[in-house]
């Protein structure tokens, strides 16, 4: 699909670059003819008035022309010409001329092309002739400088054009592919709870005499499933809802270190449970033009991956500091880490560096995906450092409300 989008991407850059070298190659040998053709007519027109009846004169129009002096009888005179040819062809040749009714027009002496102009009446008999080579030549010339010119130029615009063709439809293959392998992952993803539920319910149908009380168990491992695919479609639609281009913020001066730190109170017995030690270097108060509950969320999903990644006794720290116009938020866990290869695909959707280690912590590879997306809307900028065996940074960068 993406192969013949991308050769008809071409043909058709192709054909319209095209159609403006023609226009363009026509419309220059249009006015060079054009301007042949005038300078023809005038010096045919100066040839009939020459006043020297003797011979050329230097420099005038008789050095590329002949001119016949004819008397009332219209039998030939005088020839004056630089060319030499024989008499009795010019002689013929006028004779034609005479006969035609047209007073102006091209005539055939010797393989060679002369534009006519004739004069006959009481005051002068004349007839006139210029070569007309030169001009034919030249425009023989400029045919062959369009064609070796075109054929480069185009040749040289196919490449630029099968270049611009991969970029251009680079990114929509990219965005067709991951929407491909969104659906794909969500259907595996979906796959496992509503197996286990399935599962769970024969269980219970097997068992219809006895008490819902005693199948207790195997409706907590529904629930449980039912919990799972709901909070994964409540991620999915906020992707969904960060993809479209005109998604609506309710933008408002919110202050980062107020969320944050009713964030960390939030947290305080989660972090009681798990044993993790907090530093909180959260200085000043920082302002930014952004979507409160957008800004919460992503916090809430930055803060709840470090302490599902974060071993008991490990340390979580959050910093804030200014950068220039920016200011900048750094949560930091200790842990295992993520390695670097991995670093970069983090915030891909359903990307798991460990997919064993994210089944146990129950998670489906979206949250920072999220947070990716909400930084984005917000014109910011997420990132992420590691130590392996050590520790992870996430960094998030968004401008200063001013």
């Amino acid at each position: 699909m993406f192969k013949k989008l991308k050769y008809k991407f071409i043909m058709i850059n192709m054909s319209l670059l095209t159609f403006v070298f023609l226009c363009i190659f026509g419309v220059i040998y249009f006015i060079t003819w054009n301007s042949g053709e005038r300078q023809i007519n005038f010096s045919l027109n100066a040839l009939i008035h020459e006043p020297n009846n003797g011979g050329p004169s230097k420099g005038g129009p008789l050095n590329n022309g002949i001119l016949i002096n004819l008397d009332h009888n219209l039998n030939v005179i005088n020839i004056i010409t630089p060319y030499n040819i024989d008499k009795d062809i010019l002689v013929e040749s006028v004779a034609n001329i005479i006969s035609t009714e047209s007073s102006s027009g091209v005539i055939k002496i010797e393989d060679t092309d002369f534009a006519y102009l004739k004069s006959l009446d009481r005051k002068i008999n004349r007839i006139a002739l210029i070569n007309k080579s030169p001009q034919q030549n030249l425009l023989k010339n400029l045919l062959k400088t369009f064609f070796i010119t075109g054929f480069i130029s185009l040749i040289t615009l196919f490449t630029i054009s099968y270049y611009l063709a991969y970029k251009t439809i680079a990114p929509i293959k990219e965005v067709f592919e991951k929407q491909k392998q969104f659906i794909a992952d969500a259907s595996h993803e979906l796959r496992t709870p509503i197996a286990i539920i399935k599962t769970n319910l024969a269980l219970v149908s097997s068992n219809k005499d006895k008490t819902i009380e005693s199948q207790g168990k195997w409706m907590n491992y529904i629930d449980l499933q039912t919990d799972r695919m709901s909070h994964l479609i409540d991620d999915m639609l906020s992707l969904a809802k960060l993809d479209e281009d005109k998604k609506i913020l309710n933008l408002q001066p919110v202050n980062i270190n107020k969320i944050l730190e009713n964030l960390l109170m939030s947290f305080e017995a989660v972090f009681f449970e798990n044993k993790i030690e907090l530093e909180n270097n959260l200085k000043d108060n920082f302002f930014i033009n952004g979507d409160l509950e957008e800004i919460k969320k992503l916090f809430n999903i930055l803060m709840d991956n470090a302490i599902k990644h974060t071993f008991p006794n490990g340390t979580i720290t959050i910093t804030s500091s200014k950068l220039k116009s920016k200011m900048k938020i750094i949560i930091t866990n200790t842990g295992e880490g993520i390695p670097n290869k991995d670093l970069e695909k983090i915030f891909e959707r359903f990307y798991r560096s460990d997919e064993s280690r994210q089944r146990k912590t129950g998670g489906y590879g979206l949250g920072l995906a999220i947070a990716n997306g909400i930084v984005t809307s917000h014109k910011g900028k997420i990132y992420a450092r590691s130590n392996v065996g050590k520790d992870t940074s996430f960094i998030v960068e968004l401008p200063i409300l001013e």
